[in-house]
């Protein structure tokens, strides 16, 4: 399974206007995928940074992709139907053998809206919530979402191979 996004067609991401767009699967060509699915509570996060944390304890980029993973189920469970009783989130790592990047993605259930990783105004910058996305694309290497609503989102970021 590819790592790198740009791999998986109609994707946003960061970098462009996001758009809702079709789930895909990317095709299978290696690498090591783990995933897990979570109970829809917010004590949940804290154990989603854990398995982050345990599956990228040696890699240097650890501390981002723990940073990342922790907005990224937060937001899925604050404003999807994850977060109702009966929901649950899934979290996913891909190390791609070829690349040597990092794939993080959060699945959702989907709710009223989407995720919106540009178009805050001036106004939300002293607000208390706003700003995580914009945050994990200032770290990513590319950012985006995948779904809609109804269906639920798959929301990425990408993190680049370290340099030597």
């Amino acid at each position: 399974m590819p790592s790198d996004p740009s791999a998986f067609p109609a994707v946003a991401t960061a970098r462009q206007e996001p758009g809702p767009v079709d789930p895909v699967s990317p095709d299978s060509s290696g690498g090591l995928v783990w995933r897990r699915i979570f109970p829809g509570r917010l004590d949940q996060v804290r154990e989603a940074r854990r398995f982050v944390r345990f599956l990228l304890a040696d890699d240097p980029r650890a501390d981002d992709a723990e940073l990342i993973v922790s907005e990224l189920a937060g937001n899925a469970l604050r404003h999807t139907r994850s977060g109702l009783a009966t929901g649950r989130f899934t979290v996913e790592v891909v190390l791609d053998d070829s690349a040597a990047g990092i794939l993080l993605t959060v699945y959702d259930h989907g709710g009223t809206g989407t995720p919106r990783f540009t178009g805050h105004d001036q106004q939300c910058c002293t607000e208390e919530h706003g700003r995580g996305l914009a945050m994990v694309s200032a770290i990513a290497t590319r950012a985006g979402y995948q779904g809609t609503p109804s269906s639920g989102h798959r929301v990425w970021a990408y993190l680049s191979p370290c340099l030597p």
